[in-house]
């Protein structure tokens, strides 16, 4: 008797990004970066338009700019997630250490100029970490 797996034929489920940064560029080159790491990746230009997004579109990982030049910031788009998207995760990709309350909003911080490859692997870590503790409660 063969045992298989019921999961085996089931793909990955990709995990979904939404990258809210004002910085045209660095938007671009972060996009393609979580894109070829197999993320299904979400931009937004501004707090408004990641908002718009989050409205519509559930995500696992949000990155945000602190300061962007247009309507809003990303402490606008934490409150928002903290409100709203529950379970989702929450980095700040920032030029400068912002003052944080306590507790602060964002699980990670990442300041500028950042190695994109390093914010996957924290996204990978942290959500391989949450995707075994969901697989054992499962049992």
């Amino acid at each position: 008797m063969i045992n298989v797996d019921a999961q085996a034929d089931v793909p990955p489920r990709r995990l979904k990004v939404l990258f809210a940064e004002d910085e045209v560029l660095l938007r671009l080159m972060l996009r393609d970066v979580l894109c070829e790491s197999g993320f299904q990746v979400f931009e937004a230009a501004d707090a408004a338009e990641a908002v718009a997004i989050l409205r519509t579109t559930p995500v696992d990982v949000v990155i945000t700019d602190l300061r962007m030049r247009a309507i809003g910031d990303g402490t606008e788009v934490a409150r928002y997630v903290r409100a709203h998207c529950s379970g989702v995760s929450l980095i700040l990709a920032a030029a400068t250490v912002p003052p944080i309350p306590e507790p602060s909003p964002f699980d990670a911080f990442f300041l500028k100029p950042y190695q994109p490859e390093d914010i996957v692997a924290w996204i990978r870590r942290h959500h391989a970490r949450a995707s075994d503790h969901a697989d054992s409660s499962l049992r």
